[in-house]
């Protein structure tokens, strides 16, 4: 059975033998499925409507022609499946431009699920070489062990697809500049074990659509480069949304890179730890509620540019950062945000060590609370906990705060409540035991 494949006719459960998938392919009809019980070479599977793939466990499809190893059209055949492909197959390309799957047709229904899809895209300028190519879809659902790319990208949606459902172990992008390791539009799930992004790209790149995702590691390990956020809002439609559930997000490149970066749309983190070695923790423009118990920069921390008609809330146990970004957390002009429930501490122990940062402008340029604060300043001689630049005040709404060095109330009013010149919060203590 070196070389064949059979079809099950729906009709009767009749199991015809063929020697190629094209084969098969032409003989079976709608309803009927196509099983592969052998290892296949340079066979395209060029998927036809209504007619579902089983692949035998183990079976390995590799492709080393000029082509994906699974397609929804080709030149000939142009309409809209609706195909599922099941087994335990292992889908592996070895062509320098093409990947695993593509899918180009909008209508498109396709589920697959096998045991790993490994590709070798050496061109970087190509999206053929991305081990799956979703260019348009309307349900795209895998479920997979591992989705590997030795040089490039491991899944990228170029349009938005209505309905997504991913589930994998280990996704992991190449070394190869240029390109994330999943970039997606649309709506839906995505579940991972491990992201790993081994070039200057981004782990994930969600740009449109509503997505719930669950990952618990996403880790960008090029530390020469300058690499893009670890998981990153950008480029898309301004108006996407997601929700991510994880353990750890870190960027480990020693030549900059942020962990988060949320330029547009609405951020929801909820996980235990964000770590970047030379970047920042967090860069938000956007709406954002992070939820996450550990929020650390080796060498620079947090900052927020987003704009009143937005706002931020950031609730941690946690937030460490140095003075690289003038502040463990720094905030722009017209920002809108909250800090709940966190000890932040800046490791720098020079005259800059700064907790929190407010740059010159205009008084109350900023909306600005803090909740249940401690802020500990690494020099509490001349360092600050909070530093205001320019010589205007600033309000800050204020219900509860612990610092290790007295603020410049000249410029910074601490305030409950929102009424003007009236109802001054008390609730600040200055203690050096607080460390």
């Amino acid at each position: 059975m070196a070389t064949e494949v059979a079809v099950i006719t729906a009709l009767t459960g009749a199991q015809a033998f063929y020697s190629t998938y094209a084969a098969a392919r032409t003989a079976a009809t709608a309803g009927d499925k196509i099983q592969i019980w052998a290892d296949l070479t340079n066979e395209l599977l060029l998927l036809k409507d209504k007619v579902d793939i089983w692949i035998a466990p183990g079976r390995i499809i590799q492709m080393t022609d000029s082509a994906p190893i699974i397609l929804d059209n080709d030149g000939g055949y142009t309409s809209a499946v609706e195909v599922n492909i099941s087994g335990n197959g292992f889908l592996k390309s070895i062509n320098e431009k093409y990947g695993c799957v593509k899918i180009v047709n909008r209508d498109s229904i396709v589920s697959i699920t096998c045991d790993s899809m490994e590709n070798e895209g050496y061109d970087p300028t190509s999206l053929e070489g991305t081990t799956i190519y979703i260019e348009n879809c309307s349900k795209f659902y895998l479920n997979c062990g591992k989705i590997i790319n030795s040089k490039q990208r491991a899944i990228f949606f170029e349009n938005e697809v209505e309905d997504i459902n991913i589930k994998a172990g280990l996704i992991q992008s190449g070394d190869y500049t240029g390109g994330d390791a999943v970039t997606i539009r649309g709506n839906g799930f995505l579940s991972a074990n491990e992201i790993i992004c081994n070039n200057d790209g981004s782990c994930l790149l969600f740009q449109g659509g509503s997505l719930t995702a669950n990952i618990l590691k996403l880790t960008t390990t090029n530390i020469s480069s300058t690499s893009a956020g670890t998981v990153k809002m950008s480029g898309g439609t301004g108006n996407q949304e997601l929700t991510l559930y994880f353990d750890e997000i870190q960027n480990l490149s020693s030549n900059s890179g942020d962990a988060v970066i949320a330029d547009e749309g609405i951020l929801n983190l909820i996980g235990r730890r964000i770590f970047s070695v030379n970047g920042l923790s967090l860069d938000l423009a956007s709406d954002a509620n992070i939820l996450v118990d550990e929020i650390i920069s080796e060498t620079k921390g947090i900052n927020i540019r987003n704009s009143n008609t937005t706002k931020v809330i950031i609730e941690s146990n946690y937030i460490e950062g140095s003075n690289g970004n003038d502040g463990v957390v720094r905030s722009a002009t017209g920002s809108n945000y909250v800090l709940r429930n966190a000890k932040i501490k800046c490791t720098d122990t020079s005259s800059d060590s700064v907790c929190i940062f407010l740059p010159g402008g205009d008084e109350n340029n900023q909306l600005i609370e803090i909740e249940n604060i401690i802020l500990v300043t690494g020099n509490t001689s001349s360092g600050d906990t909070i530093r205001r630049m320019g010589s205007n005040t600033i309000n800050v709404k204020n219900l509860g705060l612990f610092v290790n060095k007295e603020i410049d109330r000249t410029k910074i009013i601490l305030k409950i409540g929102t009424g003007t010149g009236t109802g001054e919060n008390f609730k600040y203590i200055v203690s050096l035991d607080i460390t």
